[in-house]
């Protein structure tokens, strides 16, 4: 199980470095590049109306053809805090997130502590749809394998609002899930694999993957199978852990005991 993808986080350290810096330069450009019409039929869509027809796909996936370029993106915005936050990933390796304060503090603030709390630890990746998302579950006691402790449970059903941002959903993007309410997110969260313009100011993005972009293409390659809208794992895919480091957290301590925090 473990050495189904045997290259996963053996390159030599250098090599993972210039590695993790690339993508992470390329992953932020990406959040803010260019305005350009993602679809080669966007010129005739729009000639035949759907940019009032279909607005929401229209305007974000044709927006040179529909004249409905965003703004730039505020620079503030894409401003990562110092929490650096290693997802353990059984079989597969590591993977390095970090989040966008300014943009969503409300969330990050949650997420965080969740991760803080330990209570992803034993979670589980339970969608896996190739050039769209790998999906982490929402936290409760049927989600883990461990002992969910008290504190995780109380902490994870709460939700947090809506904050949309100009922030574009391409690969390495970190974006909430949520219902049909906007303001339902909870503690399940995505990690993007693709450009998904669709999602754009309609999911909070609050942050993106760091360092681990070969293990995001070693997920899209499991087997899957359909259960309505998802494309799921065959398998189950457990985060055995998430270490928290740099933002001044503490080591904290909750009913399940000492956490995965480290300064």
């Amino acid at each position: 199980m473990r050495d189904r993808f045997p290259v996963v986080g053996r390159r030599a350290p250098t090599q993972r470095l210039a590695y993790a810096l690339l993508f992470a330069v390329l992953t932020t450009a990406a959040c803010d590049e260019a305005c350009v019409d993602e679809h080669d039929n966007c010129k005739n869509w729009a000639t035949s109306g759907e940019c009032s027809k279909n607005p929401g796909f229209m305007h974000t996936g044709c927006p040179v053809a529909c004249n409905s370029c965003p703004k730039p993106v505020d620079p503030k915005l894409l401003e990562l805090g110092d929490e650096r936050i290693t997802l353990e990933i059984e079989g597969f390796g590591k993977v390095v997130l970090a989040f966008f304060p300014n943009a969503a503090p409300v969330t990050v603030a949650h997420i965080s502590k969740l991760f803080r709390l330990g209570c992803y630890d034993t979670d589980h990746i339970f969608r896996v749809d190739k050039g769209f998302v790998a999906q982490i579950q929402s936290i409760y006691a049927g989600a883990v394998t461990k002992t969910l402790s008290q504190e995780c449970s109380t902490e994870a059903m709460k939700t947090v609002p809506a904050e949309f941002t100009s922030i574009r959903h391409v690969r390495g993007i970190l974006s909430m899930g949520r219902t049909e309410d906007p303001n339902s997110g909870g503690s399940s969260f995505s990690m993007l694999l693709g450009r998904a313009a669709h999602l754009d100011n309609e999911y909070t993005v609050f942050g993106k993957v760091m360092e681990g972009d070969e293990v995001l293409a070693a997920l899209e390659q499991v087997e899957t199978r359909k259960e309505g809208i998802f494309v799921m794992p065959k398998q189950r895919i457990t985060i055995t852990r998430a270490t928290v480091r740099g933002g001044g957290v503490q080591q904290m301590h909750g009913e399940g005991g000492e956490h995965s925090v480290e300064l």
